[in-house]
């Protein structure tokens, strides 16, 4: 049978003749043409040596006889189309060489990229969801480009061998490239929400704490080194005492107070700063009257109290309603005066056995019955009180945090907060901290996943011997805590907010921009394995 594909090389009529005439010298077009044909030649070799030799003769019988009456093909050697393909390819370099040319033929490689076989090669190339996938694809896909190109010289099946090895090697690097380039575009810390949500905090993370991963842990191990080890634990304890103030200030945020501290003093200032707004709800309280709702919760009280508590106990609890609580109305000094007394003996009561609790409960429930009619009757001073009630909510969580991070003055991890979150979760089977959406779980987790739940070692005499000894080396070469120090200086806080921004902060067209490149790896697959291939030639 006819090769097809011997037109492309026939004496007469044949557009590629040429480009084998060693007198003349090569253009750019012509070698883009003879790489867009090289895997139309590698197609009829490939075919040819996976058929029997039967065939291959009868073929090369018919193929020169066309070539003979017609002229439209060119005339297979015995050695059939690997031979005709090999004598071309020494004609073409030859060619090169009169012009002084040799190595790596760009244009060519041009050709065979824009070669409408490797073009559909590519586009039959899936998209991965993964990296790995990618990197299979793209080896796979660099396989089966390379397995089109002719083989010019040598053993067909170990040349085939190496030039699918090449292409796979390639072919598998491109997914690689587009993803580093994707990386560089739009990195990973410039999507990541919880780093977003500590820089809107104003929680700084280090360098190596914003890149996470490796980047991370030879940051962490890098503290070990003299001069600069210190500067890295600055920078990291700079970070969680940021975490620490961002954490109260998410508390106090509903009453208007900001911190700027951290450690107990600070949880104890806005503490008291809560305390202050509880009070000032409570002088805005004017007089007003028990209405029906607050009516028919008392009557229920008094009638519990009146079936479940004897003796002094019950009189403790009837005295509220015979002194305070039967009056149609109370003014704003006679609620003042019932909060004050509720307050202590809820405490004192609290503090007693397990009879006098219930008079502690009981009592605890006049004041949040006449509280709320409190509330309801003046609507400011309620809104000061869901500011404060809110406020307060959130610092449970910061004082048990504090209350666990013993031997820092308070100061403590993001994990130390998380605890202290999963603990305040009053909800059934602490469902609000399984779905995420427990009071500051936003802002502990993301903490915890960027800047750990160590304490960075500080001020201790190792590291003080350390970089003394790193600052003593320079009498043996000056290199060294000149390069100690240049890294020092790279944990300035000016020097790490560059580092910072420059993988944090992005354009919003750089996310789609990187997914672009990320979705053009099959098409570039097989452009890579060409590339290979050519630099192997």
């Amino acid at each position: 049978m006819a090769n097809p594909f011997d037109k492309y090389d026939a004496p007469s009529g044949n557009p590629f003749d040429k480009y084998d005439t060693p007198a003349a010298p090569v253009s750019r077009t012509e070698k883009v043409l003879r790489g867009m044909k090289d895997p139309l030649d590698g197609a009829a070799q490939l075919f040819e040596q996976v058929m029997p030799d039967g065939f291959n003769s009868a073929n090369r019988t018919v193929n020169n006889w066309i070539a003979d009456k017609t002229g439209m093909l060119a005339r297979l050697p015995e050695s059939g189309v690997d031979g005709l393909i090999k004598q071309q390819e020494a004609d073409y370099q030859s060619r090169r060489a009169a012009s002084g040319e040799s190595g790596f033929d760009g244009y060519r490689t041009i050709g065979n990229v824009a070669s409408p076989i490797n073009l559909a090669v590519a586009s039959k190339i899936p998209v991965a969801a993964t990296l790995a996938g990618r990197v299979g694809s793209g080896v796979l896909g660099g396989g089966a480009s390379a397995t089109l190109n002719p083989i010019t010289e040598g053993d067909f099946w170990s040349g085939k061998g190496k030039q699918v090895a090449t292409g796979a090697a390639f072919g598998g690097v491109m997914p690689l490239v587009t993803g580093g380039i994707a990386r560089v575009i739009s990195p990973n810390a410039s999507k990541d929400t919880g780093l977003a949500l500590l820089k809107s905090e104003g929680v700084k993370p280090t360098i190596g704490q914003t890149l996470g991963g490796w980047a991370n842990t030879v940051e962490e191990k890098a503290q070990s080194l003299p001069i600069v080890g210190d500067a890295i634990t600055a920078a990291r304890n700079r970070a969680r005492d940021q975490f620490n103030t961002a954490a109260i200030n998410r508390a106090t945020s509903p009453i208007g107070v900001k911190s700027t501290g951290s450690g107990a003093s600070a949880v104890a200032e806005a503490g008291d700063a809560i305390g202050a707004v509880y009070d000032k709800a409570k002088s805005q309280m004017g007089g007003f009257k028990i209405d029906s709702q607050a009516n028919a919760e008392l009557s229920q009280l008094q009638s519990l109290a009146a079936r479940g508590l004897e003796g002094k106990e019950r009189k403790a609890v009837q005295s509220y309603f015979k002194d305070y609580l039967t009056k149609p109305s109370l003014t704003a000094q006679s609620f003042k005066e019932l909060d004050s007394k509720l307050n202590a003996d809820i405490a004192r009561f609290n503090g007693g056995d397990a009879y006098q609790k219930k008079v502690g409960e009981a009592l605890m429930e006049v004041q949040r019955i006449v509280t709320d009619n409190a509330k309801r009757a003046n609507p400011a001073a309620a809104e000061l009180f869901k500011k404060a009630d809110t406020a307060w909510a959130n610092l449970v969580r910061v004082e048990g945090a504090s209350v666990a991070a013993k031997g820092t003055g308070g100061v403590f991890t993001p994990g130390q907060l998380l605890t202290a979150v999963r603990g305040a979760d009053k909800s059934v089977r602490d469902r609000a901290t399984a779905r995420g959406t427990a009071l500051m779980q936003d802002l502990a987790n993301a903490g915890q996943s960027a800047l750990g739940n160590k304490v960075p070692n500080s001020g201790t005499a190792d590291r003080l011997m350390l970089g003394a000894a790193g600052l003593g080396a320079g009498f043996a070469n000056p290199a060294i805590p000149l390069g100690l120090l240049a890294g020092a200086s790279a944990y300035t806080p000016w020097a790490q907010s560059l580092l910072r921004g420059a993988v944090s902060n992005r354009y919003d067209f750089a996310e789609p921009t990187a997914q672009a490149f990320r979705k053009a790896a099959p098409m570039l697959i097989p452009g890579g394995a060409q590339v290979g291939l050519g630099l192997l030639n």
